[in-house]
């Protein structure tokens, strides 16, 4: 029944592609300049070889509220999930799981150092409020230390100086009674903005575990805010800021008391200044997870992250040039026991133009502790503009994941002689330009990772193995502009991703994403949106099973009443596809989603 549901669904896409004009627009558009944090300083993304996908605010806002969908449609990108929203989530990129993935919210590192490897949950973060997310990917730690053998996630408040002041809202009701409110007020002049993003959403949910039918509840309220000013021409001061509470819901071994109150907090401070030839960045960012797991056992986790980091940017000989010192604390309570570990780290990037078409970057990083010992990291990457609006990009880079606190001193699971996993990566780009609305582009990516850091589910311990997990692949992508009413993005990911001779679990091996949009008429517009996911194995202990592939449709209406408010409807799993990222856990049957947006 569900193939013939999805072959309607798919024969109303080729009606729509047929009713469009077959020919490309010649209407051009100017998206203007992108700055991504590809480096220590941010950098327009025609000129860096690093592979980088920009979701700017429009973009943000088709997807209603759910960040982790959105990611999830991305080439590159696979989710899992063990439940609805809220449950524990994690985004892997190119076949490396969120251990391995590195993640900022406004520049802050958030990760959670009292988990058994630092990483983020995604299971609850919203798009609201966000002007950019940013995905890097291959291997980052010349730039972002720790964790960023996978790649970058960077999440942005606040990405433009639009002078004036702007007051954004939206609502959203939908299935499981969810409910999701957001403000936004920014204020920009030409000495100082600011951004204040206040989110709040609660949801009753559906049952995690595919054997219950209770509900998993879930809330959320998140406060940010991002700020600066122009002290004079040569000073700079601002400031970031990060307020969470989450209670959540999941089903685990006793369903009775099988729930999280986590609270999250992070900011940082920082001071730009010149000094002759040099501007200096002087910068101090914390942030603290207080985590109350109500499973029994009562047990609260509490960890906390210090960094203090240094700048200095310059030109010499034509190059831009940037140097730098960085030291970091981490400390979380271990089995009743407050443990921490500190690392140092020198940095510098090397940036030139080696003509009016071809630019270079070197970045290295040498990190010290004297827990786990020294690593060095590099990044080399490098683009060329060629004729006919063809672009290419090579990246050489390695990467490093310290032994987290957990696998360091826990009592019995850790092992304080643990040293850090390292990756060596290596990717080519080409991207075509078809014409200013149309671009097609593919990467061939290949990353090795050493001196893994596992749990041996015979002895019951964490254990350093000389075994690799490699990960290589194929990303294809495509943006047209169809007609001027018509657009269509696709994707496709191929990944083969293993640990020695064992597949890795919860990885596509074909990822496949479809996007059209059609412009009904000036203020009416549809997005259907198709994912399918095939060839995918997760462990039942003591052995990887092989999951279903599955295919989900998401259709969403957006109606503009004028240029500042709109109303939206969206349809998730339109075929009500009973499909799991899991073995063992559920995932939402077909919700329904409905909205206002405005501005003022």
């Amino acid at each position: 029944m569900k193939g013939v549901i999805m072959n309607k669904i798919l024969s109303i896409t080729g009606l729509l592609m047929f009713q469009a004009s077959t020919c490309f627009a010649q209407e051009t558009y100017d998206l203007g300049e992108i700055y991504v944090s590809a480096g220590f300083q941010d950098i327009d993304i025609n000129k860096t070889g690093s592979s980088v996908k920009v979701l700017q605010s429009d973009e943000l806002k088709t997807n209603v509220f759910d960040a982790v969908n959105l990611l999830d449609a991305q080439s590159g990108v696979a989710m899992s999930s063990s439940g609805g929203v809220g449950s524990q989530t994690g985004i892997r990129l190119r076949g490396l799981s969120q251990s391995y993935v590195a993640v900022r919210v406004d520049g802050v590192d958030i990760s959670d150092p009292t988990g058994t490897q630092n990483s983020y949950d995604f299971g609850g973060i919203m798009t609201s409020g966000f002007d950019q997310i940013e995905i890097m990917k291959g291997s980052q730690s010349a730039i972002y230390g720790s964790e960023a053998i996978g790649g970058v996630i960077n999440f942005k408040t606040n990405n433009s100086k639009t002078i004036g002041n702007n007051t954004e809202t939206n609502i959203t009701l939908g299935s499981n009674n969810t409910v999701t409110a957001n403000i936004k007020i920014t204020q920009a002049e030409d000495s100082s903005s600011y951004a204040l993003s206040i989110n709040n959403m609660t949801t009753e949910g559906y049952s995690a575990k595919s054997d219950n039918d209770e509900t998993d509840p879930y809330s959320k309220t998140e406060i940010r805010l991002v700020m600066d000013r122009n002290i004079n021409e040569q000073l700079t001061l601002g400031a970031t800021a990060l307020y969470s509470e989450e209670e959540i819901d999941y089903d685990g071994f006793n369903h009775e008391f099988d729930h999280i109150d986590r609270t999250r907090s992070a900011g940082s401070i920082y001071a730009s200044f010149d000094s002759g030839s040099i501007t200096n960045k002087i910068k101090r960012s914390f942030s603290n997870t207080d985590r109350y797991d109500r499973n029994g056992w009562n047990k609260s986790f509490i960890g906390s992250r210090d960094v203090w980091n240094y700048t200095g940017q310059t030109i010499f000989n034509g190059a831009n040039v940037t140097f730098g010192y960085e030291e970091s604390t981490e400390e979380a309570d271990i089995d009743g026991q407050i443990k921490d570990y500190k690392e140092t780290a020198v940095i510098s990037e090397v940036n030139y133009a080696l003509g009016k078409n071809s630019d270079i970057s070197l970045a290295a990083r040498r990190t010290s502790s004297k827990n786990y010992g020294n690593d060095t990291t590099y990044r080399l990457a490098a683009i060329n503009r060629h004729q006919d609006e063809l672009t290419s990009r090579l990246v050489l880079s390695s990467g490093f994941r310290a032994p987290s606190l957990y696998e360091l001193f826990d009592s019995y699971y850790g092992n304080s002689t643990f040293t850090p996993e390292t990756s060596l990566n290596a990717e080519i780009g080409l991207e075509k330009k078809l014409n200013e609305t149309s671009k097609l582009s593919a990467t061939i990516f290949n990353n090795t990772v050493d001196n893994l850091i596992e749990f041996n589910n015979d002895t019951f311990v964490y254990e350093q193995y000389n075994g690799s997990t490699k990960t290589s692949g194929l990303e294809l992508s495509s943006n047209l502009k169809v007609s001027d009413k018509f657009n269509l993005n696709a994707n496709y990911t191929y990944t083969k991703a293993e640990t020695g001779d064992v597949k890795a679990v919860r990885v596509p091996k074909h990822d496949i994403v479809l996007n059209i949009k059609n412009q009904f008429s000036e203020n009416f517009y549809s997005l259907l949106s198709v994912k399918v996911a095939k060839d995918i194995e997760d462990i039942v202990w003591p052995s990887n099973v092989q999951m279903p592939d599955y295919e989900v449709v998401d259709v969403s209406f957006t109606y503009d009443m004028n240029d500042k408010s709109s109303i939206y409807f969206k349809v998730q799993n339109l075929a009500d596809e009973k499909y799991e990222t899991i073995k063992g856990y559920n995932t939402g049957g077909r919700q329904f989603f409905a909205g206002i947006r405005a501005s003022f």
